[in-house]
């Protein structure tokens, strides 16, 4: 289905989805960068948790996507403009958007872990992890060596 026709017709429903993706992780950052010491937020913050219970949302989207017939088409060479032209398709970028989500959200419970276990808060660190992804690994791991404690 060309791209101009998923735009003009399905707008909302694309507008709506993302607004979802962008908000369905929202409480389990919320909770951990400013309850950090709630119980129900220490047992929900599991990397091996959340990543399988978030990717049911993204292979329901591509279940639905697939029902209707709107995936984009497959790539007719590997090369970067093929690939920039793959991800202007609607579909392809809400399940890239999702998928950042899900890689964002098991690196910040991975923080949030390791932060408990170290015996400090890092809500800077998670606040950019939720913003940018992977750079804010770098001032954590930089404040565990300031400290003085393991990476690992």
């Amino acid at each position: 289905m060309p791209i101009w026709l998923i735009d003009i017709f399905a707008a909302s429903d694309l507008d709506s989805t993302f607004w979802f993706l962008a908000c369905m992780t929202l409480p389990l950052w919320f909770g951990m960068i400013v309850l950090p010491d709630a119980r129900l937020v220490r047992l929900l913050a599991q990397p091996l948790l959340l990543a399988p219970l978030y990717c049911t949302v993204l292979f329901v989207l591509l279940w639905k996507w697939y029902h209707a017939s709107i995936f984009p088409d497959p790539m007719a060479e590997l090369s970067y403009s093929a690939a920039q032209g793959l991800t202007r398709h609607p579909v392809a970028f809400l399940s890239f958007y999702c998928n950042f989500q899900i890689m964002n959200l098991a690196l910040g419970s991975m923080m949030y872990q390791k932060s408990l276990r170290s015996g400090f808060r890092a809500p800077i660190e998670l606040l950019l992890c939720w913003l940018v992804g992977a750079p804010a690994f770098i001032p954590f791991v930089v404040r565990l060596l300031l400290r003085r404690q393991s990476i690992r």
